[in-house]
C-alpha cells in the first residue's frame, strides 16, 4: 500500500545543548550517530531506532539511507532521504515508513523530520518538528479525540531523544 492519503499531523519539541550550533549540526548530519542518540541511549525499549544503513560522514541533500525502529505495536522499516542540509541551522529528512504491526494491518506513512538549530547563550537550542504528511489509513492513535493524547506521548519521547542528541553533541565537542 502507498501512503497517499493526506494527513498533515505535526508535533514539535525542543531541547537546549551546551554544544555550539556547528557541533549539534555535525552530530545530526552524521546519520550513524542517530543510532546512538535515538537508539542505544533511548529511554524506551518500545520506541527507539534499531538499525541504520547509511554512508559514513556528513550527509548532504540527496543522501539516502534505510533504518528500522521499534514502535509500541511493531517494527518500522524506513527508507529516507536528506532533503535539506543547511549547516549549521537546518537538517531535514523525509521518510517513507512501513510499520509491521503486531496487531492490526500494516501502516505506511510519509514523515518529514526537521531539525532546526539556533544559537542560545553559549550553546544551542535544537527544535525538532515531525510531520506525518501522508498515510495509507488513519490509525486509532491519530483519530480525532485521541490525537491530543498521542501528541503528549510523542512530544515526551521526542524530547528525551533530543536531550540524548544534545548530550552526544556535547561529548563530541569535548571539554
Amino acid at each position: 500500500m502507498a501512503a497517499d492519503r493526506p494527513l498533515g499531523y505535526v508535533t514539535q519539541t525542543s531541547a537546549p545543548s551546551a554544544a555550539s550550533p556547528e557541533g549539534v549540526y555535525a552530530t545530526i548530519a552524521d546519520l550513524r550517530n542517530h543510532l546512538d542518540w535515538s537508539g542505544e541511549r533511548a529511554s524506551s525499549q518500545t520506541f527507539k531506532l534499531l538499525s541504520i544503513e547509511a554512508p559514513d560522514g556528513p550527509a548532504a541533500v540527496g543522501t539516502t539511507f534505510s533504518s528500522s525502529g521499534a514502535a509500541d505495536n511493531g517494527t518500522f522499516h524506513d527508507r529516507s532521504e536528506v532533503t535539506v542540509a543547511s549547516a549549521p541551522t537546518a537538517f531535514v529528512i523525509e521518510t517513507d515508513a512501513h510499520l509491521d504491526r503486531k496487531r492490526g494491518k500494516p501502516w505506511d506513512a510519509h514523515f518529514i523530520h526537521r531539525y532546526d538549530v539556533a544559537p542560545e547563550g553559549e550553546g544551542s537550542r535544537i527544535t525538532y518538528t515531525e510531520t506525518i504528511e501522508r498515510v495509507n489509513y488513519v490509525p486509532y492513535w491519530l483519530q480525532p479525540g485521541v490525537r491530543s493524547i498521542f501528541k503528549v506521548y510523542v512530544n515526551r519521547a521526542d524530547r528525551k531523544q533530543l536531550e540524548n542528541l544534545a548530550r552526544l553533541a556535547e561529548e563530541r565537542a569535548g571539554p
